[in-house]
């Protein structure tokens, strides 16, 4: 899972993996650029650097366009061409925020008290593990990067599969943030029992709950509307671990708010009984769905999946 470091087109011939399928766009010496220009420039300068770089994507790429519209269309959000142009800008400017919240330069931004965040200083003082459930909207790396300046013990499970070389520029920045990166490969159950040891050990591990991997367990609920399939992965360890689930979000307002979110999901984590087992995943997921809507509401040029999200159910 990742916020797909840069953007480009998707593939419709497999849609359970079209988020998967993203490939990424641009050069490394790109990237390079686009850091050079941030530290000797400055925000400002790179943020209108962005405008003709985002304008040229929306001409160009027409499956993202129209999945874009497509959201915007369910969220009742305007869904002209500059309001696409708009949501693309966002997503371009919170990746580019991202060198500064990697290297610690909070000075930038305006971060307000977070609503609910307190629960996250509770459990770190109780030293109870929990699992943070968000999803690709607004900024991961905003809470993360808030949770190391106040030493929280928090980790981010992450998929950088088709973003390494964003991912490997990003790790340069903050090496101490890179270390509390798990890495999540298809069918593989090393990082399973990592998070499980964190969890047990009292740590945090933030996951985004909006995306479907290879082979994922999944279900499919209403979601704005529409079914859609969403993965069970952050319940069934939630029953495994006998843990908690708080719903966390980083929400960006132009030019340079971040405001956090945190409120219980499930405060006691979830009991699976071998005979409704599914059912029960099924709920926890639609709940999640629901929360998720209100979140998109709220800021619905945040949504950062650039893709037919609906395909697949």
């Amino acid at each position: 899972m990742s916020t797909a470091g840069a953007l480009s087109n998707s593939r419709s011939d497999a849609p359970e993996r079209a988020w998967l399928s993203i490939s990424e766009r641009g050069s490394l010496a790109g990237i390079r650029f686009l850091f050079l220009l941030c530290v000797l420039a400055g925000r400002s300068v790179a943020r209108a650097f962005l405008r003709p770089i985002v304008l040229y994507y929306v001409l160009t790429h027409r499956v993202a366009r129209r999945a874009s519209r497509h959201f915007l269309q369910r969220i009742s959000a305007a869904s002209g061409w500059s309001d696409v142009y708009r949501h693309f800008l966002r997503f371009a400017e919170v990746n580019l925020d991202r060198i500064f919240l990697l290297r610690g330069r909070l000075d930038h931004f305006d971060v307000p008290p977070g609503v609910g965040h307190g629960h996250l200083t509770r459990l770190a003082r109780e030293r109870r593990g929990a699992i943070l459930l968000g999803a690709h909207l607004g900024s991961l790396d905003a809470m993360r990067t808030l949770g190391g300046a106040e030493n929280l013990p928090l980790h981010a499970v992450v998929h950088t599969g088709n973003g390494r070389r964003m991912a490997a520029f990003m790790e340069k920045l903050n090496p101490a943030l890179a270390g509390r990166m798990l890495e999540v490969t298809p069918g593989g159950i090393g990082a399973l029992l990592q998070i499980k040891e964190l969890i047990d050990g009292g740590q945090l591990v933030a996951m985004l709950g909006d995306r479907v991997g290879f082979n994922e367990k999944n279900v499919t609920v209403d979601f704005l509307g529409q079914p859609a399939r969403f993965p069970t992965g952050a319940y069934l360890l939630s029953a495994m671990c006998r843990c908690p689930i708080y719903l966390t979000f980083g929400l960006y307002t132009p030019p340079n708010r971040y405001a956090f979110y945190c409120e219980p999901f499930l405060e006691e984590g979830l009991v699976l009984p071998r005979g409704d087992r599914d059912r029960l995943l099924h709920e926890q997921a639609q709940r999640f769905a629901r929360r998720l809507e209100h979140y998109c509401r709220q800021a619905p040029f945040n949504w950062f999946n650039f893709y037919d999200f609906w395909a697949a159910a």
